[in-house]
């Protein structure tokens, strides 16, 4: 059996829409996690202009698994912003979880540690500050029936702050909202050891799952951690759909090719 896989378009830096459908249709890639800003120069031109993208990728079959990068060239700071500045990002993200509904997707992945960024402020602090905001959005989530993904990220990638995937899951927890859950990346094991059981054990609270090398770069060649990790999902039925996620700044056909075709062989098979 066949697990639904996707690929983020941050792999494609530079990339027309035309370009990218092309390579996803010669690689029979039929889903993508879209980060808005890879495609349209400004958030403007995203909400004038995504019903025009939703035409294109419907002429060609393609569907949108989730939308991450909802905060890229957002310059208000959670934990330093004033109510008028949070204000205005909340009807930014309200925006977003509208037009995620029009495009035909449920999910929104949310990580940014620059967003997060909590420096000298306390943990108990920046959690009630966190949830509080967050909390915000339950009322809209419920009535579009979409989901936020809140991402952990390493401290390595200059994070301060959810760099723990178990305060992530407290978080979760504390916000008790049944559309507020994870997006489990595995960059969690790229400087340390693979443990699956973070993964299988809270599986529940797990929205959506992504697949990433070291540094984001390409997927030539696999990780012994991601390895790992696939040889454990052979043995995990629950997942069905995965993405790759690759941040590529100057991204060549044949790389991207390859690293789609490994992608498939560890990480397609349930």
């Amino acid at each position: 059996m066949k697990r639904k896989i996707s690929i983020s378009t941050l792999a494609f830096n530079g990339y027309s829409i035309d370009k990218i459908i092309e390579i996803l249709k010669s690689n029979q890639i039929e889903n993508i996690d879209l980060a808005p800003l890879t495609i349209f120069k400004n958030w403007k031109t995203f909400f004038n202009k995504y019903l025009f993208l939703k035409k294109k990728l419907n002429r060609n079959n393609i569907k949108i698994n989730a939308i991450q990068g909802v905060l890229f060239k957002i310059k208000t700071k959670l934990f330093f912003s004033n109510d008028k500045e949070l204000n205005n990002l909340y009807n930014h993200m309200h925006k977003i979880v509208l037009a995620c509904k029009k495009l035909n997707c449920n999910k929104i992945i949310i990580g940014s540690s620059s967003f997060r960024n909590k420096r000298n402020i306390s943990k108990n602090k920046a959690d009630k500050k966190f949830v509080d905001f967050f909390s915000r959005f339950k009322k809209v989530l419920k009535k579009n029936k979409i989901f936020f993904c809140l991402e952990t990220i390493p401290k390595q990638y200059k994070e301060d702050y959810l760099f723990n995937f178990n305060h992530t899951l407290d978080l979760i927890n504390k916000i008790d909202c049944k559309y507020i859950l994870i997006n489990f990346d595995t960059s969690l094991f790229h400087y340390k050891k693979i443990n699956f059981r973070i993964f299988s054990d809270n599986f529940k609270k797990i929205k959506n799952t992504q697949i990433s090398s070291k540094n984001f770069k390409n997927l030539i060649k696999i990780s012994n951690n991601n390895k790992k990790f696939s040889k454990s999902l052979r043995n995990f039925r629950n997942l069905k759909s995965i993405s790759l996620e690759m941040i590529l700044n100057k991204p060549n056909q044949p790389l991207i090719e390859k690293s789609i075709l490994n992608f498939k062989k560890y990480y397609s098979n349930q």
